[in-house]
């Protein structure tokens, strides 16, 4: 079997797994070890106008989830870009970027440029690191907009229950899909859409979906992974060079 056709099983095998939301592989699972401690998001409720407690009534309700959903997104938004976030990739994060590349090689044919990415992210050498972070910062606008995106699914199907009554859609069961929906701001659900966005544009080949601003850029996530792949390559060659040159001396 070919080695494009063994990556394309791989990637939709996860593209299977990842089909739901509430998926054991995402954050919810990741390990981490006591040196990288992971910033787990929770909305700020502090400056709250509506108060959610269990005699609310279906107006304060849906009042509540209006204002979450708003300034939770606001929120969610400053915690991805947050400086002090931790910029390197745990293990479970990981697969999902062997997955990205090994779809962008069978898609587009860069498997000279993927196969460097995927050495740089499966390398647990230290000197690998600043490479690592590379990746993730090149790719950051894209897994952003996946989060963005993947929230939003979610937030329609919250929206779709606030015609229920409170006994159908009771304080409980609000507050369990607050928790599901901070839980999402997440990289881990980025990674997941550009993956899903790349088996669309596979089942799609000869129809082509129109891009739009709504959806991923996958010319700008194979743009990323190659320009960041040729400076890293550039970089190994320039120390490669220096490491002969100070041999002669």
């Amino acid at each position: 079997m070919k080695k494009g056709t063994i990556f394309l099983i791989k990637f939709l095998g996860i593209i299977t797994l990842s089909g739901c939301v509430n998926n054991p592989m995402l954050p919810s699972h990741f390990n981490h070890t006591s040196t990288q401690k992971a910033l787990i998001f929770k909305t700020n409720q502090s400056t709250f106008i509506t108060e959610l407690n269990n005699t609310s009534d279906k107006n304060t309700r849906n009042s509540y989830i209006n204002e979450f959903l708003l300034k939770s997104d606001i929120q969610c938004r400053d915690y991805l870009n947050a400086p002090e976030k931790s910029s390197q990739i745990n293990q479970n994060e990981n697969q999902l970027y062997m997955n990205i590349f090994d779809a962008i090689s069978t898609a587009f044919g860069l498997s000279y440029i993927t196969n460097t990415a995927k050495t740089m992210l499966s390398s647990e050498n230290n000197s690998n690191l600043e490479n690592q972070q590379a990746y993730k910062k090149a790719l950051s606008p894209e897994i952003q907009r996946g989060v963005e995106i993947n929230r939003e699914r979610y937030a329609q199907k919250i929206k779709s229950k606030m015609m229920l009554s409170i006994k159908k859609y009771p304080i409980s069961q609000v507050r369990k899909d607050m928790l599901t929906y901070d839980k999402q701001c997440n990289e881990a659900y980025g990674l997941i859409e550009i993956n899903r966005a790349l088996k669309a544009m596979r089942q799609n080949l000869n129809h082509p979906v129109e891009n739009t601003k709504t959806a991923i850029n996958l010319e700008a996530v194979k743009k990323s992974i190659t320009q960041t792949t040729k400076k890293v390559q550039a970089k190994k060659k320039l120390k490669i060079k220096s490491r002969e040159k100070n041999a002669t001396k």
